[in-house]
């Protein structure tokens, strides 16, 4: 069963003929700027990994020209892809860096040609080179590294960090929503966001935890007492002013000092969507009230990208129908 999904899933005549003609022309003028540099094996291995893609944003984000979506957003999906070539398509190291490697060479090229201004690949963490491996690592936060982590921030008393911990876990939002959720779209009475521009700038209600509510007010009574006046939830300061977080400061930095909490140097802000969503799922959340905190349209997404399977529980209910 698992080789017939994936076959519909990787690329097949079929479904490269229903991929974007504006996106395969973007590949046809690549490869005619490049001829000259690559190898008939290099272009064989970069068109299936192309491919491969467009094939995703084909099946999972309405066939969209990938140059309409900006650099964040664009970000945010190629974290999705990554998750889906590690977790559905059992992608290694290696060759998951390949993918990436594909991609990013087609953003370089036009971004050299002034097509485009920023490359997404830049904005987030790609596999890197270890003694001649290539390691990237899709991390899902168990309950017990989660309660570690809660209890090294507490020590640690950085209020702000502290919440953004329990508000990407609990929200489950992405980092570029995260980074601009403002102040006054936060209910806390109902414990919830509102107005949240996520993916596509599709407008979604946010849902947070009594643990992240107490946060959030433990954190505004800090900033009243200090005097620090800002639109934004999240914020830093830049030459003496306070300003919003933006997405480079909590991948390059934040989810760092979080990682280092547990000796996972290499979590990504990413894996607070993935570990919230599974976290549910595990505890007996129905898959499709999961999908609907998550946004997603539809439950395959959800599914490919955002569980594990918990093996004791399948064990313990076939038990129960085993003949």
């Amino acid at each position: 069963m698992t080789e017939k999904i994936r076959k519909i899933i990787i690329s097949t005549e079929e479904k490269i003929k229903q991929i974007n003609p504006k996106n395969m022309e973007l590949w046809r003028r690549y490869l005619v700027g490049k001829n000259t540099k690559l190898s008939d094996t290099s272009k064989k291995s970069y068109e299936s990994d192309i491919m491969q893609f467009f094939i995703y944003i084909l099946d999972n984000y309405d066939n969209r020209f990938i140059f309409d979506i900006d650099a964040e957003e664009m970000s945010d999906i190629i974290e999705d892809y990554i998750a889906f070539c590690t977790n559905f398509l059992k992608n290694k190291n290696k060759r998951l860096a390949r993918r990436l490697s594909a991609i990013s060479s087609m953003y370089i090229y036009y971004k050299k040609k002034r097509k485009i201004k920023e490359n997404p690949l830049d904005l987030i963490d790609r596999p890197q080179a270890d003694h001649g491996r290539y390691v990237y690592k899709q991390t899902y936060l168990t309950k017990e590294q989660v309660e570690l982590i809660r209890k090294e921030l507490e020590k640690i008393g950085d209020i702000q960090l502290a919440l953004f911990f329990e508000f990407g876990l609990s929200t489950m939002l992405r980092v570029n929503a995260i980074s601009n959720v403002r102040i006054g779209q936060i209910d806390l009475e109902n414990r919830i966001v509102e107005n949240v521009i996520e993916k596509e700038g599709y407008e979604v209600t946010a849902f947070f935890s009594e643990r992240c509510k107490d946060l959030i007010e433990k954190w505004l009574k800090y900033r009243k007492e200090n005097n620090i006046d800002n639109e934004y939830l999240f914020i830093t300061k830049s030459k003496g002013e306070w300003c919003k977080a933006d997405k480079s400061i909590f991948q390059l930095s934040w989810i760092k000092k979080i990682g280092k909490l547990i000796d996972e140097p290499n979590l990504h802000c990413h894996d607070l969507r993935h570990s919230g969503s599974n976290l549910l799922f595990q505890s007996g959340m129905p898959i499709e009230t999961v999908s609907s905190l998550l946004n997603h349209k539809g439950l395959d997404v959800t599914k490919r990208h955002y569980l594990t399977m918990n093996l004791e529980k399948i064990r313990q209910e076939k038990d129960k129908f085993e003949i």
